[in-house]
């Protein structure tokens, strides 16, 4: 690894402007052992550290089949663009890679079989009608199947009926499978050396494992084999992890079932099952209109009980009406069964294994902790884990992390090479009033617009919520003669292109925009964080997460809820310097960093810079030298 990163090396031969930097060289180093004795690594590597190639290269000499799983599309990107042909030019050779997704990026075979048969009658409104034909020359022109080449997005509604997820496909028992776009990808991806996909892919591959018999690969699996996999930006694992071991039931879910019944039905020539099919209907109409909220999540400690069990006699019901009827239809019906299993799994809450919870459209449980199912068929199924991220420890320590993932592993922290003590500066005003109290917003809403006025705009606004995020965003826009950019209005993409190109303009954002985001140069100058990010005491998972804990006899708060908010914290605080030439202040309007004693555990963790309580010390650093207006 000293040959390739250090002063001199392969590295610094071939990109202009490379730097080596001790803090890569020393990950690589950790990478490159850990595949060599085959054992687990939790890595925290600081922002600016390089730390994509500091894994690639590595994974790429140890002459192992190695999967890279990302939590953002933004980062499989950058990996396949640009750090994969920088890694293959610092080895001087060609690397072999596929980028591989889930079978519902890609068109399905099958169902454009059943357009062909049966055109418009499939489809649920004209619109879709019509876009079905602007989309038929590429149905007969791509190689690979893959949404991705479209130019216009597909309806949502339309693309449901173009592709297959895990849950509608047949696999091996398809007709079309030596066909199948997706099964092609696979197969590229069988012959790479690196395999680049997501934390989602790679954790339904893992639940497919777990229901399979004895791991058999005779179901709609996706990841080839492999010796070793690097989860980058792993501080998101847990949440992946809860969502694909648990289920999901929704009403659209039910509706395309449905909607599969039928076309099978049409493809055997069999009467469809109507009295089944609306008597499913209704069921799941009558369960999910009982529980759904507007909006959010709501916890279901005492589900209805008698509703789903109505939803359950109608998927076992119409699982009986399909048994006999072709393989096809034989699959539907164990496809009913795995739905009514989800359904049952949604009616027990009553232990501390596991959660329910109710959203618009949909009921869903997940296990309160991922721990013991990850340590079974992950840590102990003989592939080498590599876990990356810039923000794994708090206090220096890995023991929050590893004990929520049931991990055992080595461990490496290194730095960010960048100078936060020269380019950043934090700033956490006294006269702010405690988040809670009534007009803080208010209160948030006016110190935003006295710091945009001496950083004249260039600034990110993390809200904790959506809730102060539309707040905020109404208080803000009428008093800044700055452009505005808010959540929700524009795809995130097509925000942050915005954001960049404006360089004055102000993106109030929450939720995604806390990680995984880069924006280099003056558009990023100032960061605003509204308040401590400590999740919202009503969400379900968190909720049941802290009850667990109490329960084992712990301390809810100083074991959970405090490390995941420093956590949470340390990725936002992330995004304001991301390269040498940056410089910039983080404002915390939470006044609690100072005044509580667990203020000290975010100070503690945040990178060290000074830190500063009065507005005028915003001025100096950013060199207006005028009073801000309030």
């Amino acid at each position: 690894m000293g040959q390739i990163f250090g002063p001199g090396g392969a590295l610094e031969r071939v990109l202009a402007g490379y730097e080596p930097r001790a803090e890569q060289a020393a990950l690589a180093r950790a990478v490159a052992g850990a595949l060599d004795r085959g054992d687990h690594l939790l890595a925290e590597a600081g922002t600016g550290t390089g730390k994509s190639l500091a894994y690639l290269v590595p994974a790429l000499e140890s002459g192992q089949r190695v999967v890279v799983a990302t939590a953002t599309k933004a980062l499989q990107e950058q990996l396949l663009t640009k750090d994969v042909p920088m890694a293959a030019a610092a080895l001087g050779r060609e690397v072999r890679v596929a980028v591989l997704k889930g079978r519902q990026n890609y068109v399905c075979r099958k169902a454009l079989q059943g357009f062909g048969l049966f055109g418009g009658e499939l489809l649920r409104n004209e619109a879709d009608a019509a876009q079905f034909d602007e989309l038929r020359p590429w149905f007969d022109e791509t190689e690979t199947g893959d949404r991705a080449e479209l130019a216009v997005e597909p309806s949502e509604s339309l693309w449901t009926e173009l592709a297959v997820g895990a849950d509608r496909c047949a696999g091996r028992r398809c007709p079309f499978v030596q066909m199948c776009f997706a099964e092609a990808a696979r197969e590229r991806a069988g012959e790479a050396e690196l395999v680049i996909a997501n934390h989602a892919l790679y954790f339904a591959d893992v639940a497919l494992r777990r229901t399979s018999d004895g791991g058999r690969d005779d179901g709609p699996r996706v990841l080839p084999e492999h010796d070793a996999v690097v989860f980058d930006e792993a501080h998101r694992l847990e949440e992946s992890a809860a969502s694909w071991l648990g289920g999901r039931v929704s009403a659209g879910g039910l509706r395309r079932f449905a909607s599969d019944v039928d076309r099978a039905s049409r493809e055997a020539q069999r009467p469809a099952p109507a009295r089944a099919l609306e008597r499913l209907e209704r069921a799941g109409d009558r369960l999910i209109r009982a529980v759904a909220p507007h909006a959010g999540r709501r916890r279901l400690r005492e589900p209805p009980a008698e509703l789903g069990l109505v939803l359950i006699d109608a998927l076992a019901g119409l699982a009986d009406s399909l048994v006999g009827g072709g393989e096809e239809l034989d699959a539907l019906g164990r496809r009913a069964l795995a739905i009514a299993d989800t359904v049952d799994a949604c009616l027990e809450p009553g232990d501390l294994e596991r959660v329910v919870w109710a959203e618009p459209d949909a009921v869903a449980w997940a296990p309160v902790e991922v721990a013991r199912d990850l340590r079974t068929l992950l840590w102990e199924d003989g592939r080498t884990a590599i876990l990356v991220s810039a923000t794994l420890a708090t206090a220096g320590r890995f023991a929050f992390v590893k004990h929520r993932l049931g991990l055992v592993a080595d461990e490496l922290a290194v730095g960010s090479p960048f100078d936060y003590g020269e380019q950043a500066l934090l700033y956490v005003p006294r006269t702010m009033p405690d988040p809670r109290s009534a007009g803080a917003l208010e209160r948030v809403a006016e110190e935003v617009v006295a710091l945009c006025s001496i950083s004249e705009g260039r600034a990110l606004v993390l809200t904790t919520s959506y809730r102060a995020l539309n707040e905020l965003a109404e208080r803000i826009r009428p008093r800044l003669p700055y452009r505005v950019l808010v959540q929700g209005e524009a795809p995130r993409e097509r925000l942050l292109e915005d954001f960049r190109d404006d360089v004055s303009s102000v993106l109030v954002a929450t939720s995604t925009f806390w990680q995984g985001i880069d924006v280099q140069g003056d558009a990023l100058s100032l960061l605003v964080i509204d308040k401590l990010p400590f999740s919202a005491p009503g969400d379900p998972l968190y909720e049941a997460r802290c009850e667990r804990v109490d329960a084992d006899g712990g301390d809810w708060f100083r074991e959970y809820a405090l490390p995941a908010a420093v956590l949470q914290l340390r990725q936002g605080f992330g995004r304001l310097i991301r390269s040498h030439a940056d410089r910039g202040v983080v404002a915390v309007l939470d006044p609690r960093l100072r005044t509580k004693a667990y203020g000290r555990a975010f100070l503690a963790s945040l990178p060290p810079c000074p830190v500063v309580e009065d507005r005028g010390a915003v001025a100096a650093f950013f060199g207006s030298g005028q009073a801000a207006i309030a």
